[in-house]
């Protein structure tokens, strides 16, 4: 069974090198981009409110028309980022780099299950930065943050926090190749993370990686180093002035060092026709495959969805979408000549919604479909949602609220039987006030709480439920965009 683990994603990853191959052979240099706000992706949408941002948000738009003076998104109806409410400003290139202190006291470090409050305190500290740079056809796009979470009292081990979003986009007279890869080693799962007080991670810079492409978390499993990595090359091909073809392909890992849940990895692609019926509105068609294999488990799962998608922006000020159809999953146990294989029809949604009115935005975005069981059960049938209110308190400062909710109940297929199912809700605020022009302060609240049908353990402990309540006090230096 390794060995043919091994074959398949050798395979797999000789496809991804090849589109990689195609895309870096763009030429190009790049010149300087005055920085944008990216807006958080609905994969990414979980994360706690910001303290800072990439200067924006500092003018009222038109209810009416479009911004003349912001360029448009053009990012594609059916390919794998999440529509954008503008794309980059191709004027300047910048880099801007930040440096986050904070104390956290901890309800619940250990997520241990059960109701019984344990409190200890964190020290963390992160640095960071995001680039623009733009050539001639290529716009690439960058976040890093690094750090670490101390526990004072010693009594819970050091958390590593390395995460890394990076898009390079080469455009051509009628093609456009984007490469995308959004990397994460972190002490918890990154779903509702808030182990730095309220910063979020990696800072401005997105990728914009829609659902159900990166490998989802949405399960609390106790502290523990992980590393999520996903990789995706998208072509779109113009067909006529409103229609285009989209194809992508690519690759997502989940891997756990301190804990014995279950590794998964993800080979997908994905084909799709847009049609824009006017400057605001698109609709599309599109086909979704993904193969989900489990490291040491003995089954796998084939993926298939069929969608039809409407889109529609204003930019500046509005983004929507939505996409909805059939999927067909098919489980095969063990991986082998004589398998035993089920094959389940099932109904799947993605929807995301960006509103932003002066200096407030407004996010919400939900998913619904088969996931691979966020490393706890051999896939899931998974429905995702969370949202975020903000306001833009100076040029790098913002305040807000946010919260998510996902339900995960285990699949019964073949020899494998998994009723068990998970509920999964956290909420969190945050309030900046600033200290002249790059210092800020920051306090933040977070809750996440966790029940299932079926007790779970956690360390030594096992129930039904676990509460965690984190209250974060920051000090923060963001620089603001330095021209190059």
């Amino acid at each position: 069974m390794m060995r043919m683990w091994h074959d398949n994603w050798r395979a797999a990853g000789l496809t991804m090198l090849a589109l990689g191959i195609l895309g870096l052979s763009a030429p190009g240099t790049r010149a300087q981009q005055q920085p944008r706000d990216q807006q958080p992706s609905s994969g990414q949408s979980g994360a706690p409110i910001p303290a800072y941002h990439a200067p924006l948000l500092s003018g009222d738009n038109s209810e009416a028309e479009d911004n003349a003076q912001e360029p448009p998104d053009t990012r594609q109806l059916a390919g794998v980022q999440t529509l954008g409410l503008r794309g980059l400003d191709r004027s300047r290139s910048y880099w801007q780099p930040r440096i986050d202190l904070s104390a956290t006291g901890d309800s619940n470090a250990g997520q241990s299950t059960g109701s019984t409050s344990n409190w200890a305190t964190w020290t963390s500290f992160a640095g960071g930065m995001d680039v623009q740079q733009i050539s001639g056809g290529s716009e690439l796009t960058l976040g890093y943050t690094g750090g670490f979470t101390y526990s004072t009292d010693g009594s819970h081990p050091t958390g590593i926090v390395q995460q890394l979003n990076f898009s390079d986009k080469f455009v051509f007279r009628r093609a456009t190749v984007t490469l995308l890869d959004q990397f994460g080693y972190l002490p918890e799962q990154n779903f509702g993370f808030g182990g730095l007080g309220g910063v979020a991670l990696p800072g401005g810079m997105t990728t914009g990686l829609g659902s159900g492409v990166s490998p989802g978390q949405t399960i609390l499993a106790g502290r523990g180093q992980n590393i999520t990595n996903t990789y995706v090359t998208e072509l779109d091909l113009s067909v006529t002035p409103r229609s285009s073809l989209t194809f992508a392909g690519g690759y997502s890992t989940l891997y756990y060092f301190d804990s014995n849940l279950v590794d998964t990895m993800n080979v997908m692609g994905r084909v799709g026709y847009n049609y824009e019926l006017s400057r605001r509105n698109t609709l599309a068609v599109l086909y979704n495959v993904q193969a989900i294999r489990y490291k040491g488990f003995p089954q796998s799962v084939d993926d298939h969805r069929a969608q039809v998608a409407y889109g529609r922006r204003v930019t500046g000020r509005l983004a929507f979408q939505i996409a909805g159809g059939p999927e067909v999953a098919m489980f095969h146990t063990p991986i082998s000549s004589t398998a035993t294989s089920t094959t389940n029809v099932y109904w799947s949604l993605n929807t995301a919604l960006q509103y932003e009115l002066r200096r407030n935005h407004f996010a919400v975005d939900y998913s619904h479909g088969v996931s691979g069981g966020a490393g706890v059960l051999a896939g899931a049938i998974n429905d995702t949602a969370s949202g975020s209110v903000t306001h833009l308190m100076s040029r790098t400062f913002s305040s807000g609220i946010t919260g998510g909710y996902a339900r995960n109940n285990g699949l019964t297929t073949g020899k494998i039987t998994s009723n068990q199912n998970y509920n999964y809700w956290f909420t969190g605020a945050t309030l900046s006030h600033p200290v002249g022009r790059t210092l800020g302060l920051t306090l933040s609240y977070q809750m996440q709480y966790q029940d299932s049908n079926a007790p779970f353990c956690i360390g030594p402990t096992c129930s039904t439920s676990m509460i965690r309540h984190t209250i974060s006090f920051g000090l923060g230096w963001h620089e603001r965009p330095l021209l190059f």
